[in-house]
């Protein structure tokens, strides 16, 4: 096993440098960086359309700030008359209507009778 490794491991060839570089890159790369900045530099001073988009982007939030306005405006509305369209029923007419019917369904359930047992004693009076 240690004969494989030294096969193909040759110690010359870990000894040399397996990158190489072509003559003068880093000579001119200075130069060649400044170029492209210069050059997107003016590209983007000759484009213009970051004004327009905020003219638009600044009338859009005006929009959604008024329609926002207007929704709560209405809900508040809506939620005030509709309060004053209720009809009021005392207190004491709604408490007799269900406690009538819970004395019913309390005295049915005391005595054990199912709706046959109830028809049958109404259809005997």
């Amino acid at each position: 096993m240690n004969n494989d490794f030294n096969d193909i491991f040759d110690r010359k060839q870990l000894e040399q440098n397996p990158f190489k570089v072509p003559a003068g890159y880093f000579e001119s790369l200075n130069t060649r960086i400044m170029e492209n900045v210069a050059k997107q530099a003016s590209a983007e001073k000759s484009e213009k359309p970051a004004q327009a988009k905020s003219v638009r982007m600044h009338v859009l939030r005006w929009a959604a700030a008024c329609a926002c306005v207007l929704v709560v405006g209405a809900s508040a509305i809506i939620f005030a008359f509709k309060d004053t369209e209720t009809p009021e029923v005392p207190a004491t007419a709604q408490q007799s209507i269900f406690t009538s019917d819970d004395a019913f369904n309390q005295a049915a359930d005391y005595t054990m009778l199912d709706t046959h047992d109830m028809y049958q004693m109404l259809a005997e009076e």
